[in-house]
């Protein structure tokens, strides 16, 4: 039974009365969210919380990371208060890509049951990492090892910053593609009123001013509140549905083709070889819908950083970065035979992107393209795509998830291509080591940190192929704190203890 989707609705904070909205408590800026996004689905296919309850069967849902409102029972508690009592409930947790893993997690109970019917939704309400202090101490506590990267001063930009770099040396991407990449998806979201950056037009002191490494910042998503919701469920059930007065009986879908996840390390430093579990998601996805790469004609990919949807398109479609870079410099990308068009609502870099359900944006931009959107983005294509793939990211490249759509019934799958496991890095340098910078970012902002800036991160490997975190230092134990004259791959280090800490010290 091939499962459908029946319409997206969410819901943004623009949408309340700003005197009432802010004098909420965050738990009722919560339920806000997501009663206001379930009832606008609903709204959206004719029917309500009341009619349709009988009918449901599951309920999936994200954990909202900013309340630290973890765990199972949340996720009943919430089913319960909007009214369905008796679900099946589902928590995902996976950073970033949780909206593809929970959308995933539909499309498996719908294949395994033909009569499920799953509302998937969720919301969160984190504030902008820019203005929240405590905010960013919390996520630093969260996405960095304890050992290993905290204490050398890591944040959330400046890991990313650092596969950014070796990225750029690697392939040619250069500093000028991540400016006008960032541009164009930028021009994208100016027109749309549901947009973060509707109406602010991007300059060039804000790309010229870094804030980690490569990254300046129009090229870092800004954390918004956010909610949405789903129904996913089968065709013999729509049919019900509309048969007993359910759903208006002109309601469309588009089928859930396919869908993929694959983890690698929590931490950065785990990340052998820095190695990303894009491909592998991506793999599964297209293997389980039984369409091909070269069939799918849209795409939203996530783009936490600019230079990240460079590098998971690349993966996903196999082509080169530098080729990808290219493209999208046109908001495109290649899928192996022909460019396609991608986040036509500027991805979420400039929509609207509670962390934990920041593919909720990608969402709203697949379902746009279908008339399947409640608030639909201004830009939609012409004619609705046949196939089209939304690709999710979480933790440090870490967690991957993809999930494939199409007008048409899904092809059989097939079995996924055998692709290379991915390797996990223990940390354990020893004095005297000595090892090869494999990628180095100076971090210049990092508010609430114990380590003030500008001050570089080096990313070295020794000859076993081991990747230690560390700051640098002369041999006459100054900290170095600039990259200049640093060459990757062939500038080499040997790790001493200072202060405590393992530290790598530059050899001439």
């Amino acid at each position: 039974m091939d499962p459908i989707l029946l319409g997206v609705a969410d819901t943004i904070e623009s949408e309340f009365d700003s005197e009432v909205y802010k004098n909420l408590s965050p738990l009722e800026k919560y339920h806000s969210l997501l009663f206001r996004s379930v009832d606008k689905l609903f709204g959206f296919l004719g029917t309500d919380r009341s009619k349709i309850a009988p009918y449901l069967t599951d309920f999936v849902s994200i954990e909202a990371q900013s309340l630290g409102r973890e765990g199972y029972g949340f996720t009943v508690k919430d089913a319960n208060d909007m009214g369905f009592g008796g679900l099946a409930c589902h928590t995902v947790d996976l950073g970033g890509a949780s909206v593809g893993g929970a959308i995933g997690q539909a499309h498996t109970i719908v294949k395994a049951n033909p009569y499920a019917v799953v509302l998937v939704a969720a919301a969160d309400i984190p504030k902008s990492v820019f203005k929240q202090v405590s905010d960013l101490k919390r996520l630093t506590a969260t996405v960095c090892h304890k050992d290993w990267e905290m204490p050398y001063g890591a944040t959330l930009i400046g890991l990313y910053s650092l596969l950014c770099e070796r990225m750029m040396f690697d392939t040619g991407v250069t500093s000028e593609d991540l400016e006008e990449i960032t541009k164009h998806f930028r021009s994208l979201a100016e027109s749309n009123p549901r947009a973060f950056q509707f109406q602010k037009p991007l300059t060039e002191k804000q790309l010229k001013k870094p804030l980690s490494g490569v990254y300046s910042t129009p090229m870092i998503a800004i954390v918004t509140d956010h909610g949405f919701a789903t129904l996913i469920t089968s065709e013999i059930m729509k049919q019900k549905l509309i048969e007993n007065n359910i759903i208006k009986k002109d309601s469309e879908h588009i089928y859930l083709a396919g869908s993929g996840h694959s983890a690698h390390a929590e931490y950065f430093i785990q990340k052998k070889d820095l190695k990303s579990p894009a491909a592998l998601a991506c793999e599964r996805a297209v293997a389980s819908s039984g369409f091909s790469r070269s069939e799918i004609d849209y795409a939203w990919i996530y783009d936490c950083f600019t230079g990240m949807i460079i590098h998971e398109a690349s993966l996903y479609f196999g082509v080169s970065p530098k080729e990808t870079a290219t493209a999208l410099r046109r908001g495109k990308i290649s899928n192996g035979t022909r460019e396609i068009p991608i986040n036509l609502g500027g991805g979420i870099l400039n929509y609207q992107a509670a962390m934990a359900l920041s593919g909720a944006t990608g969402l709203i931009d697949i379902a746009s393209q279908y008339g399947l959107a409640v608030d639909p983005i201004p830009e939609k294509l012409e004619i609705p795509p046949n196939v089209s793939l939304l690709g999710g990211n979480g933790g440090i490249d870490s967690i991957n998830s993809v999930v494939i759509f199409s007008k048409e019934k899904p092809k059989p799958s097939r079995e996924p291509l055998a692709l290379k496991p991915l390797d996990v890095n223990v940390p354990s340098p020893k004095t005297g080591e000595k090892a090869t910078i494999l990628t180095v970012s100076t971090i210049y902002f990092n508010p609430g940190g114990e380590k003030k800036p500008p001050y570089l991160i080096v990313c070295s490997t020794k000859d076993n192929g081991e990747m230690v975190l560390t700051n640098l230092y002369g041999k006459d134990g100054v900290e170095i704190l600039s990259k200049e004259g640093l060459e990757l791959g062939k500038s080499k280090v040997e790790f001493q203890e200072i202060e405590g800490k393992i530290q790598a010290v530059l050899l001439s």
